[in-house]
């Protein structure tokens, strides 16, 4: 009877010890559980995290130029432009509606009139109120590099890029298309204007071969001669096109010269891009005895653009392209 009263005990024993050993497992297995569903969130976190910092934007970035670095806020709206070329155009070329620009006698460049219908005009002037810019309340100031009174005023305030006026006009376009953060864009209007420019001045030259070209300009007082360099109509004409320029012409971007200065020039044809066709100087250029005796005019080989505002914006020199492609193959 005491052997299996002893028996019975060690088999309670036993059991006991088996039922305190699974409760601790399963302690275990839960608290471990427990610890790798907060490892795991804590991960998921983390990670959420750093897909929506990647994800996000920034919200300025750095344009270098002319004058140093600006800080520039990301997507600016209200975008102001001050110059006496057409880098309005550029905005437009990349998809951005400018929210002011400088107008001449308060219209906008002829090529750019219908883009610019809700854009406010600026009166031109060589020198600018810096308090009336304020009074804009600006994103973004682009502005050329006869302005720098005006970025020595405001730069501190008002985010503003500095573009210097001539050489290519490539650079010109590019540094205003990084400016309101299209670079990248702006590249691919170049690229895409390229190729129509090689096409239509393979075009030409098969039609004229090496006849000769000169772009001039007849304005109140004088005319302007452009030349080979250092002007985006001359690099239309003899870069773009690649047409064949006329002898004696300047190598730089061009001179003006009186009625008589013309008989110097000869060229087969010429490219006139007068702004103002009238006027008593105008009449008497076109109407003159020199004039008159130029290659050019007597093989009735003046052809006359509508597109006059010097080609420094993408817009107008692919009207001009068509334009000069109608005059001179008649498509």
């Amino acid at each position: 009877m005491r052997r299996r009263w002893t028996l019975l005990a060690l088999l309670c024993l036993i059991a006991v010890t088996l039922l305190a050993a699974c409760g601790n497992s399963s302690e275990e297995s839960t608290g471990a559980t427990a610890e790798e569903d907060s490892e795991t969130v804590e991960e998921t976190e983390e990670n959420s995290s750093e897909e929506s910092s990647e994800n996000e934007s920034p919200s300025s970035y750095t344009v270098e130029h002319l004058y140093g670095e600006t800080e520039v806020p990301a997507n600016p709206e209200k975008v102001v432009v001050l110059s006496h070329v057409s880098w309005e155009g550029s905005l437009v070329s990349v998809g951005v509606e400018p929210y002011a620009v400088m107008a001449y006698d308060n219209e906008f460049p002829p090529h750019l009139t219908e883009e610019l219908e809700n854009v406010m005009a600026l009166p031109y002037s060589d020198e600018i109120n810096p308090e009336e810019i304020v009074q804009l309340d600006p994103d973004l100031l682009i502005i050329s590099d006869r302005y720098q009174p005006l970025y020595e005023q405001l730069s501190d305030s008002i985010p503003t890029v500095v573009v210097e006026v001539g050489g290519d006009w490539r650079d010109d376009h590019l540094k205003v298309t990084e400016a309101v953060g299209k670079l990248e864009e702006g590249q691919k209007v170049i690229d895409e204007l390229e190729a129509e420019a090689e096409d239509i001045g393979e075009r030409i030259r098969e039609a004229v071969g090496e006849e000769t070209f000169m772009a001039v300009s007849i304005n109140k007082q004088d005319i302007r001669v452009y030349g080979r360099n250092n002007h985006a109509t001359n690099a239309l004409l003899f870069d773009d096109l690649k047409l064949t320029p006329a002898e004696n012409i300047p190598d730089d971007f061009g001179e003006n010269i009186s009625i008589e200065g013309l008989v110097k020039y000869n060229p087969d044809h010429i490219i006139d891009v007068t702004y103002f066709n009238s006027g008593e100087f105008y009449d008497n250029v076109t109407q003159g005895e020199v004039w008159n005796g130029l290659n050019a005019v007597k093989e009735d080989n003046v052809h006359t653009l509508t597109t006059t505002w010097g080609f420094w914006d993408p817009i107008e020199r692919q009207k001009g392209l068509k334009e000069i492609e109608n005059l001179l193959l008649g498509e």
